[in-house]
Formats: structure tokens, C-alpha cells, sequence
């Protein structure tokens, strides 16, 4: 009995050789394109995130002066949100502790104690443009947000808003939640 079992399993580690002999270089060869040539599922999930467009209009800043040249711009109509994200979001107050020499002035030139609204937010997310429109809906609803200011560089992922109160913005702290940025309809 052993001597038949001997005898077959020396006739199929020779089977198991040859088929290997035969296999292994498609394998290898599969192995090899597959490293090359990623499937597109595979290379679309590491492509970079869309740049985004420079936004134009932006009504609620124009001057009483500007107000005849109001109904010449085009109208603009927000509509679902085009990209959606998670990140961080903090608040500030106009403070030169958190902010600069001219606490009151954002990055675009919108003056923040003149205009007194709190819908104002700091980010360098996305390099996002003056004037584009968001939402942190599990936070605000439908509000809606401009950004008009920029943060330091180190704070990349993360949105800032603008509240006139200093102790409400303590008791915000800092949140993970979703950013809907809205594109324009034109």
C-alpha cells in the first residue's frame, strides 16, 4: 500500500510541477500588467480633488452708490450642492489676538464690525474663492455661508466662522462635520 501511494504521489508532484512550470509565468505576467496598467476603479479613487471654479457675483456687498449698477450684473441661483465634504470647523471673533493688526478686515477686503453678519467664514480648504457660496447643514440647516477670509496655513482642512460674541465662539469649539460647496447657476 505504501509503495502505491509513494508511486502516485511522485506521479502528481510531477502533474503539480509541470502545471506550476506552465502557470506560473501567466501569473507572473497578469501580476506584472496589473501593476502597470491599474484598473480605472483603482486610479480614479486616488485622482487629486477638482479645483474649482472662481465664482462672480457676490450682490449683498455692493454700496448704495453700486445699487444702479445692481440690475446690470446677472442673477445668480444657488442649486444642490456640487461637492461635499468632512472637515473641521472652528470658530473666531474680530480679536488681533486671532487675527491680525486689522482684525475687522478679511482677507478679501469685506469689513466684518461695518457689516455685522454671521455668515462670514475662513478657510484655505480647497483653495476655495472669495465669494464661493457653503452649508454645514448637520450644523446650521440651509443656512448659508461666503467665504471671505483666509487661515494660516497650517489649519489647511478646516473651515472658521465668524461669530461677534467671543464666548459663543468658546462654547462652539471644534466640530467634524460635512461642508456642502454650492456652485452657481449662471
Amino acid at each position: 500500500m505504501k509503495k502505491i501511494y509513494k508511486k502516485w504521489l511522485k506521479k502528481a508532484s510531477k502533474k503539480l510541477d509541470e502545471m506550476l512550470g506552465k502557470l506560473l509565468p501567466v501569473l507572473m505576467l497578469f501580476f506584472i500588467i496589473n501593476l502597470c496598467f491599474p484598473h480605472i476603479a483603482i486610479a480614479k479613487g486616488n485622482e487629486p480633488l477638482p479645483q474649482l471654479p472662481l465664482q462672480a457675483g457676490r450682490f449683498e456687498y455692493l454700496t448704495e452708490e453700486d445699487a444702479s449698477a445692481k440690475s446690470l450684473l446677472p442673477k445668480i441661483e444657488l442649486r444642490d450642492p456640487q461637492y461635499t465634504y468632512n472637515i473641521w470647523v472652528t470658530t473666531y471673533n474680530s480679536l488681533s489676538a486671532q487675527t491680525d493688526s486689522t482684525p475687522c478686515i478679511t482677507a478679501s477686503g469685506f469689513n466684518l464690525c461695518e457689516n455685522d453678519q454671521e455668515n462670514i467664514i475662513a478657510t484655505n480648504f480647497l483653495h476655495l474663492p472669495f465669494g464661493t457660496k457653503v452649508r454645514f447643514p448637520e450644523l446650521f440647516g440651509d443656512k448659508i455661508f461666503t467665504v471671505e477670509d483666509r487661515m494660516n496655513s497650517r489649519y489647511y482642512g478646516t473651515a472658521d466662522i465668524w461669530l461677534r460674541d467671543n464666548a459663543r465662539a468658546k462654547t462652539f469649539g471644534k466640530k467634524w462635520t460635512t461642508i456642502e460647496i454650492l456652485p452657481f447657476k449662471r
